[in-house]
């Protein structure tokens, strides 16, 4: 794996920053270890989210009074907004975060505009932090950094530590970016970490719930050397990733894992029926359905949580978008907690709607009345939406049709056809999008009918 050999601005910013916090400790390549996270720091097996769950469930974490609350929420990290002072919403859950067995660490900042603090537990670390967000809001964030020190993950020989602390670690050494970046990725996939997405110089592994970024860059102002900068992440859940997955990007805010693949579908789904097994995930149906354009598969655990696994239904061919999405059984209850309060509601707003898409589709399709005045003599008749049939006296149709024939003529009808015969005859009018038809009969053999058909009006007696 080749990196550009520069200083990416997250590496310089991350740099300083890590210099600036060793200055203040006096660390170096540090002794003193008082302000570490905890006295036992014998590396620890990456933990799964129902480990980390059972230290600090996020999702159940009380929010400040009058704060928006997110959606989803993780059991891993917890950002939201609130109109309060950053000291008020610190000094809240630090109080939270104490009374449940948490030790607050060393370098604790506590401004008027901000703070941020650290604390451990169980060997777990994670960080506080509230600052501005804009409108006379704050953003209060919480973030689980898990149960991996930084100091603990491999690293090639030859290198010097920078700075090496709780929640993160630094290094430079005179090897070149890639040769450093490709030796960074064989020590630690051979420790079974598993490559998990990528932005700019750092690249993401996993190993159950827990995420590390490994930087590897140019160092700024350290002569051509290279900086090795290590970070650890828990995460809510463990969604593994195929082989060979490309532009792979996990949002725990969301909980949702998206890649693209060049494998089929089918392909995709067998991935997930193998990978997911041993966690004791059961896929719903024993085949993908089609909902909103997506072909989907629903996994379901003995916890009742639900990963939906969801790719493009049709597309061109080539490359596949794949993203996989978890619902914990506590989100998918309150879901359908609020559709059923919210039901009754949007059942009404779907009938009103029904009845006003109907009203105008009456109103659209309904055709104009027109009355016609029948002789007074008219006998049997039949009268239906488009047609009025009638019968009158032998010898008196073609009489009673020129009648109507003069009346459509003084109402501003066109005649377009005239044939008048004493047995037998027809005339056609037109106004507009409408059309009039009138033909007899009168042979005297058999009942004389005459017959008032409509295309575009309905018909009914005057």
């Amino acid at each position: 794996m080749c990196f550009p050999r520069f200083a990416s601005l997250l590496a310089v910013v991350r740099f300083f920053v890590l210099l600036a916090a060793c200055a203040l400790t006096a660390c170096g390549a540090r002794k003193d270890k008082t302000d570490r996270a905890t006295v036992d720091e014998k590396p620890q097996t990456p933990a799964t989210a129902a480990e980390a769950a059972r230290v600090i469930d996020f999702s159940t974490v009380p929010l400040l009074e009058g704060a928006t609350p997110p959606w989803p929420r993780g059991v891993a990290s917890l950002d939201y907004k609130a109109k309060a002072n950053p000291k008020t919403a610190f000094e809240f859950h630090r109080k939270q975060l104490l009374a449940s067995g948490w030790k607050e660490l060393p370098n604790t900042s506590i401004t008027e505009q901000s703070a941020s603090a650290t604390f451990a537990r169980n060997h777990f670390l994670l960080s506080l932090s509230v600052f501005p967000s804009g409108q006379g809001e704050i953003l209060v964030r919480l973030q689980n950094l898990g149960n991996i020190r930084p100091g603990n993950l491999p690293v090639p020989p030859g290198v010097k530590p920078v700075y090496v602390g709780d929640a993160s670690a630094m290094y430079v050494t005179e090897a070149a970016v890639p040769a450093t970046a490709a030796a960074c990725q064989q020590l630690l996939v051979t420790q079974g970490w598993t490559p998990y997405g990528s932005a700019g110089d750092s690249v993401n592994y996993k190993k159950n719930a827990i995420r590390i970024s490994a930087t590897v860059s140019a160092a700024p102002a350290q002569g051509g050397k290279t900086m090795i900068a290590y970070s650890t992440e828990q995460l809510s859940v463990d969604i593994p990733a195929p082989t060979g997955a490309e532009d792979l990007r996990y949002t725990d805010q969301t909980q949702e894992l998206s890649f693209e693949t060049a494998a089929k579908q089918d392909a995709v789904v067998a991935f997930y029926r193998q990978a997911l097994t041993p966690a004791k995930w059961e896929a719903t149906l024993d085949h993908p359905i089609e909902i909103d354009d997506k072909n989907e598969v629903i996994f379901r655990n003995p916890s009742k949580d639900m990963l939906t696994l969801a790719m493009p239904a049709r597309g061109p061919e080539g490359k596949t978008r794949v993203s996989v999405r978890y619902q914990s059984a506590r989100e998918i209850a309150e879901l359908d907690k609020k559709l059923k309060e919210e039901a009754p509601a949007l059942r009404a707003a779907a009938e009103a709607k029904e009845k006003e898409e109907s009203a105008r589709f009456i109103a659209a399709h309904t055709l104009p009345k027109l009355a016609v005045a029948l002789p007074a003599d008219a006998a049997g008749v039949a009268i239906s939406p488009g047609e009025i049939k009638f019968t009158v006296a032998h010898g008196k149709a073609k009489a009673t049709v020129q009648v109507f024939q003069k009346q459509f003529q003084a109402d501003g009808w066109k005649e377009d056809l005239s044939t008048l015969d004493p047995l037998a005859g027809a005339i056609s009018v037109s106004k507009g999008n409408q059309r009039i038809a009138i033909d007899y009969t009168d042979t005297g053999v058999t009942p004389t009918e005459i017959t008032v058909s409509a295309i575009g009006a309905e018909l009914e007696r005057k």
